[in-house]
């Protein structure tokens, strides 16, 4: 018994600050709002947004379960890069074909990857999410497990109400991403282009706003116009499963030296071009470039990289 004692001592010194070194709710958000005001937050807009908000207990369940089964890249590719989707991504670059093409010429994009982006996002601007953006983030900041992130974040989507980007309550996914182009109030910040000068930035219903926003997105995380994203390729057998990362760039010869080849029916690249092998879960190998890890700033996911190349090349075959 003297040794179970000790036992639940010791864990429940172990738990005792995870339970209480969180405020509870009210009191976390009267620190908040001392906080939010030194940030030029006014009174007015802090208290009727957090009059009646509550944390969203749904939002940590979908925060921790995340599927534990892993897809295989192509299932994952063809699965959110459907027949259905490009369809649709063809038929969207002919309608807006004229206003696509001018902003790509400025940013130095291809219009058939900001509809491929627009398409993956939000589903060309049918699906934006369902979520109270504020309250999502506000729940996401209080839970402690990535608190710095999302605070910083909620701070940022007050400021968008504050400055009259959009109004109380705005929708989202439930990680707080809003508009067609699905951006983080930080990218929004960052990236989000008034492009019809109508002295308001809107990725939620302009269209112009929202493909030069997704565009300069890309063109400030060092997109290089008329580069490939990626190619596929075929390993030889006796291939260093070590140099299969990111991590690992070596110009296009390089790898053919080591007995790398293009594989059949795919563009052979400059062979000047400095590139990185993958080889995702299920295959192909792929061959991968500059603008791959540009697309990976966006959504630090291989599997994500490869469908946006995947759509945007079904949209302009």
């Amino acid at each position: 018994m003297k040794k179970f004692s000790c036992v639940l001592i010791i864990i429940s010194f172990i738990i005792a600050p995870s339970i209480y070194a969180r405020p509870n709710w009210h009191t976390w958000v009267q620190q908040l709002r001392s906080e939010a005001l030194s940030k030029g937050i006014s009174s007015y807009n802090f208290d009727r947004i957090f009059r009646d908000l509550r944390p969203n207990p749904k939002l940590l369940r979908l925060d921790r379960n995340q599927p534990e089964q892993r897809l295989t890249y192509i299932k994952y590719r063809n699965s959110r890069g459907d027949a259905y989707r490009i369809k649709l991504g063809r038929n969207r670059l002919r309608k807006h074909s004229r206003l696509l093409h001018r902003i790509g010429k400025i940013y130095g994009v291809s219009p058939c990857f900001i509809v491929s982006l627009w398409g993956l996002e939000s589903s060309y601007g049918h699906y934006m999410g369902t979520f109270n953006v504020v309250r999502s983030l506000a729940t996401l900041a209080y839970d402690g497990r990535r608190s710095r992130f999302f605070r910083k974040e909620l701070f940022l989507a007050l400021r968008m109400v504050q400055d009259g980007h959009v109004r109380y309550p705005f929708k989202g996914e439930w990680a707080g991403a809003s508009g067609q182009s699905q951006f983080l109030p930080s990218s929004f910040y960052r990236y989000a282009v008034d492009h019809d000068r109508d002295g308001r930035i809107d990725i939620w219903r302009s269209y112009p706003d929202i493909f030069a926003s997704i565009a300069n997105y890309l063109h400030k995380n060092n997109w290089q116009p008329g580069q490939p994203v990626l190619v596929h390729v075929k390993l030889p057998y006796h291939f260093d499963k070590s140099l299969a990362s990111l991590k690992v760039t070596k110009p296009v010869y390089e790898w053919y030296r080591r007995g790398v080849r293009i594989a059949h029916g795919q563009r052979t690249p400059n062979e000047n071009l400095k590139a990185s092998i993958l080889k995702p879960y299920g295959g192909p190998a792929l061959m991968v470039f500059n603008n791959f890890k540009t697309i990976m700033t966006w959504n630090y996911s291989s599997y994500y990289a490869g469908t946006v190349n995947h759509v945007a090349q079904g949209i302009c075959r």
